[in-house]
């Protein structure tokens, strides 16, 4: 069995509900998948690590099972993950520009970005430290300063930090199976990498991750302008379900998947449904469960309504939906009556085989990581194909911030 090399690549996501893998080779400007595994998480809560031999287990489980598929041994992983844990912070620095000619050095262009972000704290490791854009004098958007001319140079950024204790958990699970990571990447910016297309990123769109436990709105127009972090997912329906039907959380699920709806033009059919104790003594209809999860979902739009009122004219392209959450019947037509604009269901398109399986927006962010390892893979390698504008962005402040430190 082959192990890690430059044959192949191997993906992690961690999430509260699943556990997936992703076993692939570089093929072009995407990837070819050789294996694929996905398990229940245990040992995992609302992102933190509540038992490593258990959250070991889980990861070592979804290892065996790709290995066996695609008939490599797994040794290193590139791992996407998200949380409460992660904080976004917009930053911004600003320098004269000092020699004579008043040309901008790359040295100006390193000191601008110090004064934005100074470093993370020791409780806070860096995962991506993205530049938005550089201003000069009263120019702005310029993407690379160097060797222009002016009298005072601006940065423009993002910082995405995890608290390093939370991460030091979860790299020891891996750790406590062999696994060496290699990266880390915050799992919704990967999965919009992997998701939307060049036009819809140069005509304006927003990218709305709906995780189990927490949510995600990225804004690009057509560089990344927004990323704002809701610590509630579809987590939050189930909770809403199982309080105004006095039943379980297990059972609020299920009554959620099987017959869930986002909208209220639902049939009125009669369920039957357990009460807390386990006993079958209950009943509702669809048309209640759609009311509640409707309720639920107009309360989680509320933190995000300013950041659409605010971008909705450079929206062209709309909004497009990832995450296992998007499969909520109903969702994409909710939201485009509630923002007014365009919404779909997005999923990878990157990649080749197991495409009747991954096509799917629950597996957006593990398929983005591959991605981004490819991309990172192939530039080191100096015969980099075309690179999506998210990755850029990304792979080149990475490069830059190790420079940095």
């Amino acid at each position: 069995m082959a192990t890690n090399g430059n044959d192949f690549l191997a993906g992690v996501e961690i999430g509260s509900d699943k556990t997936s893998v992703v076993v692939a080779t570089p093929r072009g400007a995407g990837f070819e998948v050789l294996g694929f595994a996905t398990v229940p998480t245990v040992g995992l809560k609302n992102g933190a690590v509540t038992s490593i031999p258990e959250l070991s287990a889980t990861v070592e489980k979804a290892v065996m099972e790709a290995e066996s598929l695609s008939g490599k041994a797994i040794r290193s992983v590139n791992l996407c993950l998200f949380g409460d844990y992660f904080r976004v912070d917009k930053r911004q620095g600003s320098l004269e520009i000092r020699n004579r000619q008043g040309e901008v050095m790359e040295t100006d262009r390193q000191e601008v970005v110090k004064k934005a972000f100074p470093g993370a704290s020791s409780e806070y490791e860096i995962v991506h430290t993205i530049v938005q854009e550089y201003l000069l004098d009263d120019r702005r958007q310029i993407k690379d300063p160097v060797g222009m001319s002016g009298e005072r140079l601006g940065v423009g950024l993002f910082t995405v930090t995890a608290a390093a204790k939370r991460v030091k958990d979860l790299k020891r699970c891996l750790e406590e199976v062999h696994l060496e990571t290699r990266s880390i990447f915050f799992a919704p910016l990967v999965a919009a990498d992997a998701v939307l297309t060049p036009e819809e990123l140069e005509s304006g769109v927003a990218y709305f991750d709906f995780g189990r436990s927490a949510s995600t709105l990225l804004i690009f127009e057509p560089t990344l302008r927004e990323i704002e972090v809701l610590g509630r997912g579809g987590d939050r329906i189930n909770y809403a379900l199982a309080v105004c039907l006095k039943t379980t959380s297990i059972e609020s699920e299920r009554i959620k998947k099987e017959y869930g709806s986002c909208l209220l033009d639902v049939e009125p059919r009669e369920l039957s449904l357990s009460n807390v104790q386990g006993e079958s003594k209950q009943t509702t209809n669809r048309r209640e469960v759609a009311e509640i999860i409707e309720a639920e979902l107009k309360d989680m739009l509320i933190p995000f309504r300013s950041i659409f009122l605010k971008y909705r004219p450079a929206f062209t392209a709309g909004l497009v939906l990832g995450g296992g959450g998007a499969l909520l019947p109903g969702l994409p037509e909710f939201l485009e009556t509630e923002l007014e604009m365009p919404v779909r269901i997005g999923t990878a398109h990157r990649f080749h085989g197991w495409e009747k399986v991954l096509k799917n927006p629950a597996y957006n962010a593990v398929l983005g990581v591959v991605q981004a390892s490819v991309e990172n893979q192939t530039d080191k390698s100096q015969n980099s194909p075309r690179k999506s504008v998210i990755k850029k962005a990304v792979s080149k402040a990475r490069r830059f911030w190790d420079e940095l430190f």
